[in-house]
């Protein structure tokens, strides 16, 4: 599964306080993913103060289209890997600057 940073990925503006950035995939490769951009934004003067981590969840039309699939035999196979597979989560670090080191 990719893990994408949706946040800028270039050097934060100077006079910037605060800084989101949101990392998605399973718990731990997000976790991975934060930890190795935490490095990189400590050195510009960043760190994290806040995480929150919100596990993926399958839109409710997406379930209903597997279930009426099911009628075709087509939407069992659907069905079940909506059962088994979990979809991307998403760690969202807020980083406040406390100045370059």
């Amino acid at each position: 599964m990719d893990n994408k940073i949706t946040a800028d990925e270039a050097a934060p503006r100077i006079g910037e306080q605060i800084i989101v950035k949101t990392y998605t995939g399973s718990q731990a490769e997000a976790t991975k993913s934060f930890q190795a951009d935490a490095v990189r934004m400590a050195d510009q003067g960043y760190f994290p103060v806040f995480q929150s981590w919100a596990p993926g969840r399958w839109r409710s039309g997406v379930f209903i289209a597997a279930l009426l699939l099911c009628f075709l035999i087509v939407g069992i196979p659907a069905l079940i890997y909506m059962l088994i597979v979990t979809p991307n989560g998403a760690l969202t670090v807020t980083y406040g600057f406390r100045g370059a080191r």
